[in-house]
């Protein structure tokens, strides 16, 4: 399980996109009666305004199990994850409200706490995104879940596999610069940015499907800008060379 961190300043347009989103489900609160993100910033503020110093006064956590064990678990094991996490953190005592997301080929889960409690004293936020991904794989263990490790090895395989077979795929095409390259890729599905320099000579490039993306040395040395693109111009000589015989 992969979990993400960070102390944010609006929580009402966090709470707005969590709860408004495609087949997003409240899954547990405390201390909170509103229903809009407008409502429930009103009353995380009621003990926010005991500490002013504090500007990033809530915070943001999203909890991600692998797409496996995300269609295995239950609404129950989703708020067992969030009341877990919430206690290793610290912030059991604070504002906080919940969301399961079930709008892409993971589920995944929105948190968002007040970061300060009933007495007016702000959570610590360094090192939260650090703190956050340990907690989470202390849950994933407890819960013979996959960790964030055993996640990204995952999701990479999954883009290598993905990316190899598109680039066999066009790379019979013989493709006259990484550009076409490019737009090929984006036939199969993968999109691939690149990165280039003032001068319009492409040194960096990676793919992405949907909203994953992997750099394209990562895929495979021989896929990296410079790399590819010598592949590509070896390939036009080859070409030139059967033309002339």
């Amino acid at each position: 399980m992969i979990g993400k961190a960070k102390s944010i300043s609006h929580i009402s347009n966090a709470v707005n996109y969590a709860k408004n989103k495609i087949k997003a489900e409240e899954i547990c609160r405390y201390r909170l009666v509103g229903e809009t993100g407008t409502e429930i910033a009103k009353e995380f503020r009621v003990f926010q305004n005991l500490n002013a110093r504090c500007q990033r006064n809530a915070f943001s956590f999203v909890l991600s199990p692998s797409r496996e064990d995300g269609n295995r678990l239950t609404k129950t094991d989703f708020i067992n994850i969030a009341e877990r996490f919430l206690g290793y953190m610290n912030l059991s005592d604070n504002q906080s409200i919940s969301f399961l997301h079930k709008d892409r080929q993971h589920m995944h889960l929105h948190i968002y706490v007040n970061r300060i409690n009933t007495e007016g004293k702000a959570a610590k936020d360094n090192y939260i995104g650090k703190k956050a991904q340990r907690v989470a794989e202390r849950i994933a263990r407890e819960m013979n879940l996959t960790v964030a490790r055993e996640v990204q090895l995952a999701k990479e395989n999954r883009l290598r596999r993905a990316v190899g077979l598109a680039h066999d795929k066009i790379w019979q095409l013989k493709p006259d610069d990484i550009f076409e390259y490019a737009r090929l890729m984006e036939q199969e599905g993968i999109t691939t940015q690149l990165k280039q320099a003032s001068n319009g000579k492409v040194v960096g490039m990676k793919f992405q499907i949907g909203e994953d993306s992997i750099k394209a040395s990562s895929v495979h040395r021989a896929l990296s800008a410079a790399n590819l693109q010598k592949l590509i111009r070896q390939n036009q000589r080859t070409n030139r060379n059967r033309i002339k015989i």
